[in-house]
């Protein structure tokens, strides 16, 4: 299982149904994200992310967040 307990790291990505949460870096179910309110939009793109943690961490700061997805900048650990 990956981080905060997304089951979805493990599977192929697939662009229509999932997205990667800009802070932790991991595959997010865009469904799933819908339903728990783990959605923001900005500049009119719309960001899903993995844990409650996440969209906090983002809109503090969204520039430092877009177009990054790589797992290993997230050095404070899991959200």
């Amino acid at each position: 299982m990956g981080c905060c307990g997304n089951k979805n790291q493990e599977k192929q990505y697939n662009a229509e149904s999932q997205a990667i949460c800009p802070i932790m870096g991991g595959t997010v179910d865009k469904k799933e994200a819908e339903e728990k309110g783990l959605v923001r939009e900005y500049k009119g793109v719309k960001y899903y992310f993995c844990c409650e943690g996440c969209p906090e961490k983002f809109d503090k700061s969204p520039e430092s967040y877009i177009g990054k997805t790589s797992v290993s900048r997230n050095e404070g650990g899991c959200c």
